[in-house]
C-alpha cells in the first residue's frame, strides 16, 4: 500500500511518502513551510487590493495578514475562503472584507491581485514526480486542526474541546474520517471536497493533535508500555493525552505561547492524577481538559517543533527516526489499521 501523509501545522507542513514494502525507515520525507505562512507572505508582499478565493484553510498567520491588509486596501473574499477568517460571515464583513460570489472573482481580479488559498498545494504531486517518486497513491491522508463550526453562544475554544471530549474513552483512530467528514468540521469538509476534485482514491482526514500523539506511540521506547502520557508541543497548540494502550483516559489542550515548562509540568501532574479540570485550563486561555480518571503513566513523551522548551518533562519521541514525522506516522498508522 502506498500512502501520501501530510500533517498541516501552523509552522510547517510535514510530508511522508510511505510504501508498506519499505516501511517507515525507507519512506521519503519533506518538511516545508505551512500553507498559512506561505499565503500570509503573499498577502504582506501585495501592495494593492486583493481578491481571495479557494477553500477554508488554517487561519493563524494568514488571517492576521488579511486583517492587517484590509486597513489600507480593499479585500474581496469568496464565502468559502472567507470562512478561514471566521465561520460567521457577518463578523468577517465587520472587519471591512467584502464577500463576493465565485462568479465575481474573474471580473474583480482585473483590478485586484488574485490569491487562491488551500491547505494542500496540488503542485506537490508534480514536484514528487519530478524527483522520481511514484505518485499513484492508494490513500492520501491529511491532518489539520479543526475547531468546528461553533453554535451560537459557544466560543471556538469551547466548541473545539467539545469535539475532543466526544472521543474520550475511545481510541485515537476515532479522530480519523475516511472519505467523508461531518459538515460541522468545516475546514476538513472543505479540504475533503477540494482533494476529491483531483484525486479519486481514498482520503483520510484527521485532527493534527491526535495524529501526532498516535504517531509518538510508534517510538520503540513507548510502543511496549501499557500506559503513557504523550504531549505534542506544536507551534500554535500543545495537546497532552493520557493513554492506556491507545484509549484516551484524559486530555488537555492549550496554546503553546501561553505555556512554559513549569506550567506544563503542573498540568501533566494533574492530568496523571485525574484532577485536572476543564475550567482551570479554559480560564487560563487554553481550550480545556477532560478526564475519565487517574493514570500513573509508565512513560511520558514529548514531540512537536517546540518540545525543546519543555526538555526534562519526558523523553523526546521520534517515530520513524524523525520528530517532524510524528503526525504523518500517526496518519499512516490509522490507514494501516483499517481495511479499505
Amino acid at each position: 500500500m502506498r500512502i501520501l501523509a501530510i500533517d498541516v501545522g501552523a509552522g510547517t507542513q510535514d510530508i511522508m511518502v510511505y510504501d508498506d514494502k519499505g516501511g517507515f525507515d525507507n519512506a521519503y520525507k519533506l518538511v516545508l513551510p505551512s500553507p498559512t505562512r506561505l499565503f500570509a507572505a503573499k498577502v504582506r508582499n501585495s501592495k494593492g487590493d486583493l481578491v481571495i478565493s479557494g477553500d477554508i484553510m488554517g487561519g493563524g498567520p494568514f488571517s492576521r495578514a488579511v486583517l492587517e491588509h484590509v486597513r489600507e486596501h480593499k479585500v474581496y473574499m469568496t464565502e468559502t475562503a472567507a470562512r478561514t477568517i471566521r465561520d460567521d460571515l457577518a463578523i468577517v464583513k465587520s472587519y471591512g472584507i467584502e464577500i463576493i460570489t465565485e462568479d465575481e472573482v474573474e471580473h474583480i481580479r482585473e483590478n485586484a491581485e488574485p490569491i487562491c488559498v488551500s491547505d494542500i498545494n496540488r503542485q506537490l504531486l508534480p514536484f514528487l514526480s519530478s524527483s522520481g517518486i511514484e505518485t499513484a497513491f492508494d490513500v492520501i491522508a491529511i491532518a489539520v486542526q479543526d475547531h468546528g463550526v461553533a453554535p451560537n453562544g459557544v466560543t471556538d475554544r469551547e466548541n473545539r474541546f467539545h469535539l475532543i471530549g466526544e472521543k474520550l474513552g475511545d481510541g485515537l483512530a476515532s479522530f480519523g474520517y475516511f472519505d467523508t467528514v461531518p459538515e460541522n468540521l468545516s475546514r476538513m469538509h472543505s479540504l475533503l471536497h477540494s482533494v476529491k476534485r483531483w484525486y479519486d482514491g481514498h482520503i483520510l482526514l484527521m485532527d493534527t493533535g491526535p495524529a501526532a500523539v498516535l504517531g509518538s506511540l510508534e517510538d520503540e521506547r513507548i510502543k511496549e508500555k501499557a500506559s503513557a502520557i504523550c504531549i505534542n508541543v506544536g507551534n500554535a497548540h500543545t495537546i497532552a493525552m493520557s493513554l492506556v494502550g491507545d484509549r484516551i483516559e484524559g486530555v488537555f489542550e492549550h496554546h503553546t505561547r501561553m505555556l512554559d515548562k513549569q506550567k506544563l509540568d503542573y498540568y501533566i501532574k494533574k492530568l496523571s492524577d485525574g484532577t485536572i479540570t476543564n475550567k482551570e485550563v479554559f480560564d487560563d486561555g487554553g481550550h480545556g481538559a477532560l478526564v475519565v480518571g487517574g493514570n500513573k503513566p509508565d512513560i511520558i513523551s514529548l514531540t512537536g517543533p517546540q518540545r525543546a522548551k519543555m526538555k526534562g518533562l519526558g523523553i523526546f519521541s521520534a517515530p520513524g527516526g524523525d520528530m517532524m514525522m510524528t503526525g504523518p506516522v500517526g496518519l499512516i498508522k490509522v490507514v494501516l489499521g483499517n481495511s479499505l
